[in-house]
């Protein structure tokens, strides 16, 4: 008998879903992965969707966009270590304000 784990595998892969899955977790990997290059502060950020092998993050201020574009690849990678057959390769920064991000609060 096989394992349920390896015939789920093997049906994402068919389906063409298995990369997609590896980008999502791209998006949960995002707070380790910002935490370890920037510590405690990147808990300011948030991943909040992906678009073409791009990661888009919300930041507070534009002090923050250029730290994110000058450790982009120090991030990239991180988020590879934590997101295994993740393709992302590139990270886009938002501003982080009430319009662009909808908290579960705020439905």
């Amino acid at each position: 008998m096989r394992p349920i784990g390896g015939a789920i595998e093997r049906a994402l892969r068919k389906l063409g879903l298995e990369r997609d899955m590896a980008r999502v977790s791209a998006i949960d990997a995002w707070p380790d992965a910002a935490r370890a290059i920037f510590g405690a502060d990147a808990a300011v950020t948030h991943a909040v969707g992906l678009a073409e092998g791009t990661i888009v993050v919300t930041v507070p201020d534009t002090a923050w966009s250029g730290e994110i574009r000058l450790r982009e690849t120090d991030l990239l990678a991180a988020i590879r270590e934590r997101a295994e057959g993740s393709d992302i390769a590139h990270i886009r920064t938002v501003p982080a304000n009430e319009r662009s991000v909808k908290r579960p609060s705020d439905s």
